[in-house]
């Protein structure tokens, strides 16, 4: 069965990043149109402007963004305290009223140094009396106006630099529990600007599915689709996180927000997917869904397999390391909450053992863990490299000794399987994981690696240690049937079985040329 204008059925997926280092957004769509799906992948563009681009048959469109609202909070901090009351309401106002305020003091000196002249000049002494009692006037109110316009600087520069820490306030983060749309939109303004791009993005290219990723679109997915009227537009909604056991210090306010989006909107989709079973298990639990999510795991193609050891040198070529070197590797976000940490200060506890990072940016906490490396004496052993395309990253780094996923103890991480842990059994590696619940779990199921105390680190040292002295043992539970159970293909079929439930439609699959 076909649309009624006789095209292909049409996905439109959603996502709020930058595409490049998702690779589930990037599998999902590629596999969509290789099933049929006239398919196109919206995310965000680095330029704010409009731009398409190809992956494969998918068109991938990064949305035209102004950013204004996130913009206009970033200028306009919310006001805090007593000082608040009197600070300016804007950066831009407070450097305005500031340069003004020095501009009338340069011009009361110009203003005396004019009546110098008048008065040298032979001015009456009625009128040189009257100008310097003017200039005593304007420049007791320029001094009065000065302490008043400092004082609000001050108060705004203050408020500036708390919210620069804390953007959000106590009393809205108390508002943004609740869950109403106007406080949400004030303390994550990026939902306003993602519906304004988005949304229009969705309007345009008059999908038959839309493919939500995450909490942030789906309020965006679901009015898209209550817009089109005359149409029916099934929203998918696919949960990459568990937004209701999220901890984000940096953004304390983006875990109540998105729960709250989650719960609001998630009635109105479609149909529901889950990234991992305990994800779909707590939608379940919270949202009273009658129905259990589709599980769509992140797990590699089947296409990016290697050998043991890998194809290419990979991460031990390029750094130029023998074989007797341990090499312990992690490919991802890196962020306090990841545990990291401990794994840079086991490094003086183990002899002839690299950490190396594959990141895509080298700013923030990862160049606190730089600084960390070197206070302990251990730079030499620590590398960060750059990001790896998904394609390339289990053949990268299966030339490595151990994968490594040292994730603290939150809600969210203790019920998830992180993409990385799927990349390293594309990779044949072993692993030490910390013992958050599913990951310990798996790892002690497959026998594939050590598990060692969330921020122990002897614990994690022993368990390195472990590992490599008998790395065989732990690698010999990677099998080819192991391999092809834990690949992406095998999660497909229930996403396009999904779609086809939602919509009522069926592609044809695209052929692809004979070898």
């Amino acid at each position: 069965m076909t649309t009624s204008d006789q095209r292909r059925p049409r996905v439109v997926m959603l996502v709020g990043n930058f595409i490049d280092g998702d690779s589930r957004v990037q599998k999902e769509a590629r596999s969509a149109a290789e099933a049929g799906w006239d398919t196109y992948l919206v995310g965000r563009s680095y330029t704010g402007k409009r731009e398409e681009s190809e992956l494969g048959a998918v068109t991938v469109v990064r949305a035209a963004e102004t950013m204004a609202a996130t913009r206009y909070r970033s200028s306009h901090p919310h006001r805090r305290g007593v000082k608040g009351l009197i600070a300016y309401s804007s950066q831009d106002v407070s450097r305005v009223k500031h340069q003004r305020q020095r501009l009338r003091q340069m011009d009361l000196a110009a203003e005396r140094e004019l009546l110098a002249r008048r008065i040298s000049a032979g001015a009456s002494p009625f009128a040189a009396l009257f100008g310097k009692a003017g200039l005593t006037t304007s420049g007791t109110l320029v001094r009065a106006r000065g302490y008043w316009v400092a004082a609000r600087k001050r108060a705004f520069d203050a408020n500036y630099q708390v919210a620069q820490q804390a953007p959000s306030s106590a009393i809205e983060r108390m508002l943004a529990k609740r869950g109403g749309d106007t406080s949400s939109w004030d303390v994550q303004p990026r939902l306003i600007d993602f519906e304004d791009s988005f949304g229009r993005v969705a309007d345009q290219l008059e999908p038959d599915v839309i493919h939500a990723n995450d909490a942030e679109m789906l309020g965006v997915a679901v009015r898209a689709a209550a817009r089109a009227e005359g149409r029916k537009v099934a929203v998918v909604y696919d949960s990459h996180e568990y937004t209701a056991g999220d901890v984000r210090p940096e953004d304390v306010t983006w875990a109540p927000v998105m729960f709250a989006q989650e719960r609001k909107y998630i009635a109105a989709a479609d149909g529901v997917v889950a990234a991992v079973d305990n994800f779909a298990d707590k939608l379940v639990e919270h949202h009273k869904l009658t129905v259990r999510p589709t599980v769509v795991r992140n797990m590699p193609e089947a296409s990016t397999f290697t050998v043991a050891g890998g194809k290419e040198p990979g991460v031990r070529g390029q750094l130029g390391l023998g074989p007797e070197a341990t090499i312990l590797v992690y490919p991802g976000a890196v962020t306090p909450i990841r545990g990291l940490d401990t794994a840079v200060r086991a490094l003086p506890k183990l002899a002839d053992t690299h950490l190396v990072l594959m990141v895509a940016s080298r700013g923030g906490y990862v160049a606190e863990l730089v600084t960390l490396a070197g206070e302990l004496g251990v730079a030499d052993r620590f590398h960060v490299l750059d990001y790896v395309p998904v394609e390339e990253l289990t053949d990268f780094i299966a030339s490595a000794t151990i994968g490594i996923d040292t994730l603290r103890r939150i809600p969210t991480q203790e019920l998830t399987i992180t993409t990385k842990y799927w990349s390293y059994i594309g990779a044949r590696l072993p692993v030490v994981v910390s013992d958050v619940k599913a990951a310990g779990a798996l790892t002690r199921e497959l026998g594939n690696g050590e598990v060692f105390e969330v921020d122990d680190v002897d614990a994690l040292a022993h368990a390195v240690r472990t590992v490599a002295a008998d790395r065989e043992r732990y690698a010999a539970v990677y099998t080819d049937e192991m391999l092809a159970a834990h690949s992406w293909e095998g999660q497909v079929p229930a996403l396009l079985a999904l779609y086809a439930q939602v919509s009522g439609l069926t592609p044809e699959p695209v052929a692809t040329p004979a070898d």
